[in-house]
């Protein structure tokens, strides 16, 4: 059974603009990784498989759908086919580190099937929206 991805780690960009996977999660990215836009002003790395995965799904679907244009301009075409390096590492291309305000210190969160990365500040105002309503969602959701 394949593990969800959960957490959130303390990670930086060095130099070169390469972001460490956290040690935990590296097995997942050996076929490869994508890292792309993401909604809330973040980034997400897919695991190689995940991504075929969501492409896949957005196969099945009418290519005259604006909701799949939006998707695909917005998340496809954001997309950066990575390979970890031996230290786990990913490039993150600067078309992805501006759009998420990334300059050195990064927040890694596990996401279900995916990681997001954040810029530390986006990632506690995301926090302090989420606050106030968190309860309610989860007995919402049953939880």
């Amino acid at each position: 059974m394949e593990r969800h991805f959960a957490g959130e780690f303390a990670h930086s960009l060095d130099e070169k603009g390469r972001l460490a996977i956290p040690a935990k999660f590296r097995g997942r990215f050996k076929e490869g990784a994508v890292v792309t836009r993401w909604m809330g002003e973040c980034l997400a790395i897919f695991p190689a498989s995940e991504w075929d995965a969501i492409n896949a799904e957005v196969n099945k679907r009418p290519r005259t759908d604006p909701t799949v244009q939006r998707f695909i301009h917005f998340v496809l075409g954001g997309a950066h086919e990575a390979e970890p390096d031996t230290q786990g590492r990913v490039v993150v291309p600067a078309h992805l580190r501006q759009y998420a305000g990334l300059q050195g210190d990064a927040v890694v969160i596990g996401a279900a099937q995916h990681l997001e990365v954040w810029e530390p500040a986006r990632w506690q105002r995301r926090l302090s929206e989420i606050q106030p309503s968190i309860a309610d969602d989860l007995a919402g959701l049953g939880i």
